[in-house]
């Protein structure tokens, strides 16, 4: 794949990030795909390996903590790999609190599916946000 059609699946996940779009995810990521989150997120932290793995694992305990959506602002495109900059946005499920933190996200796009997710944010924010519950 070009680079712009790596960016194009890249931003296609984003837009299926929203609710109501969210099966959209299960065609667009390799079934083996990678995630690898920050250890010192409150909630879904980790290495997570498969898609059954991140939507049993990494997702239920995310979206149960958490009521957000992840906007992308910013791509950069070098070969297999899209960096997406942006922001999480949205609100504690417990107490709605707000929760506003920059992300980026670095992907790995090979054979037209994600194949890997290296994920950077703030985790002291959102545990924060979380902590005020």
């Amino acid at each position: 794949m070009s680079e712009s059609e790596n960016e194009k699946l890249v931003r296609a996940f984003y837009e299926a990030t929203v609710p109501g779009h969210r099966e959209a995810l299960r065609g667009i990521q390799a079934p083996h795909v990678v995630y690898d989150l920050p250890e010192g997120m409150p909630v879904g932290c980790g290495h997570f390996e498969g898609l059954q793995d991140v939507l049993e694992r990494f997702l239920t305990s995310f979206y149960a903590a958490l009521d957000v959506h992840f906007t992308a602002e910013e791509f950069i495109t070098g070969g297999e790999n899209v960096v997406a900059l942006g922001r999480i946005q949205g609100k504690t499920r417990k107490a709605a609190v707000p929760v506003n933190v920059p992300f980026a996200h670095v992907w790995t796009v090979r054979d037209g599916y994600l194949q890997r997710l290296r994920a950077f944010t703030d985790t002291a924010v959102i545990a924060h946000a979380l902590k005020e519950n």
